[in-house]
């Protein structure tokens, strides 16, 4: 009211009344040119708040995730965070015999699954054997050749038949997408084969390798290790040379029904893991560092800042530091002793020395051996 008792019109040129502060809400946009925080007034508009995003985006294939990510750069931000190639912590990827899709589950939050579809390799008849730098690997049946794939970026290769079949895939020492990748393999009488990205047959080493318990790509070189002799040999290809140390074994394993060996670098180190389980079915594990110059094991008691993922029993396993797998002086593996339980993953805490053990999200094959586990690390190349 004005002073002399008449109602003012409203002026149409005056500001609308401020709104409340907490009025604004977060939204993305698939407009580039508006703003990321946007005000609402109840009006219909063109933004979709980021929490039905994110949600769709968990639910969602990680590459058609990616793939919502050219739509905006909010989206993009947005998508960027549910793309497991950009985290180098291991995820545990599930592949079934005749089965095109796979899973991959977090080890970060043991809730959080994801689908890949594994379609356009020439060999669908195929249970993937071992799983190395990204990359599955599926040995040769039937007289066909090995296959290497990524499950992310979906290149796939078929490798050149041996004189002598079965091939059993080794070892590799990087992915076959880089031109410096050594890939080993044997045949069933335990002759080396080796091939490099673009030869077109396998290279045949005349020396045969003697057997071992663990294998590893270090520094340009392979290492082998054997239980029963105490033997550490250091070899290179191409031509075969060999270096055989002996090398005490650090432990009696005499004493326990089952166990595995593994060689794993850690942090620059060549560690030996031991994972054995008493006829109770209670797990133990030894932890070793190599000392070269001593020629010698020595017993660790603690990861430091790291995490071991162990591929058992296919005596491979992964290093990453605790800032990218969000867990220290932990060691992850599958509960390989006992396929057809309810339990999926093991994790043993080297601080505390206890175990905890995560149930299966997803229901696989009904026979143990038409599924196959491995922990990847994801990559695009």
């Amino acid at each position: 009211m004005t002073n002399n008792g008449y109602e003012l019109d409203p002026d149409p040129n005056a500001l609308p009344p401020p709104k409340p502060h907490n009025y604004r809400r977060h939204a993305v946009t698939t407009d580039k040119k508006q703003k990321r925080e946007i005000e609402s007034d109840g009006r219909p508009t063109r933004h979709i708040p980021i929490e039905i995003v994110e949600a769709l985006l968990t639910s969602m294939n990680p590459k058609d995730a990616m793939r919502l990510s050219v739509a905006c750069k909010d989206w993009r931000a947005t998508a960027a965070q549910f793309d497991p190639t950009k985290w180098k912590t291991p995820w545990l990827i599930t592949t079934e015999f005749q089965n095109p899709t796979c899973s991959l589950r977090s080890v970060v939050d043991k809730e959080i699954t994801f689908k890949i579809e594994l379609h356009g390799y020439p060999v669908t008849r195929t249970l993937f054997c071992n799983c190395s730098h990204g990359w599955l690997v599926a040995n040769p049946s039937n007289y066909s050749r090995m296959l290497l794939l990524n499950p992310f970026s979906r290149a796939w290769l078929q490798l050149p038949p041996c004189l002598l079949a079965p091939t059993f895939f080794l070892c590799m020492s990087s992915a076959p997408s880089n031109p410096d990748c050594v890939l080993l393999a044997r045949d069933f009488v335990n002759h080396l084969y080796v091939w490099r990205p673009g030869d077109q047959s396998w290279t045949f080493e005349k020396d045969v390798l003697e057997l071992f318990d663990a294998i590893l790509s270090f520094e340009g070189q392979f290492y082998t290790w054997d239980n029963h002799r105490g033997c550490l040999t250091i070899f290179r290809v191409l031509p075969l040379q060999l270096r055989k140390l002996m090398v005490p074994c650090p432990i009696d394993r005499s004493g326990y029904c089952r166990s595995n060996t593994s060689l794993v670098e850690c942090g620059g180190n060549i560690l030996l893991v031991y994972v054995m389980e008493h006829c109770d079915e209670s797990l133990v594990i030894f932890l070793f560092q190599l000392d070269l110059e001593k020629q010698m094991w020595i017993k660790m008691e603690s990861l430091g800042d790291r995490a071991l993922f162990m591929n058992i029993p296919f005596k491979h396993a992964i290093s990453v530091l605790a800032t990218e797998a969000r867990c220290a002086n932990c060691i992850y593996f599958t509960h390989f002793l006992q396929p057809s339980s309810d339990v999926e993953i093991i994790s043993y805490n080297m601080d505390s020395h206890s175990i905890e053990r995560f149930p299966k999200l997803v229901k696989h094959g009904a026979q143990q051996y038409n599924y196959s586990q491995f922990w990847i690390t994801p990559n695009l190349s």
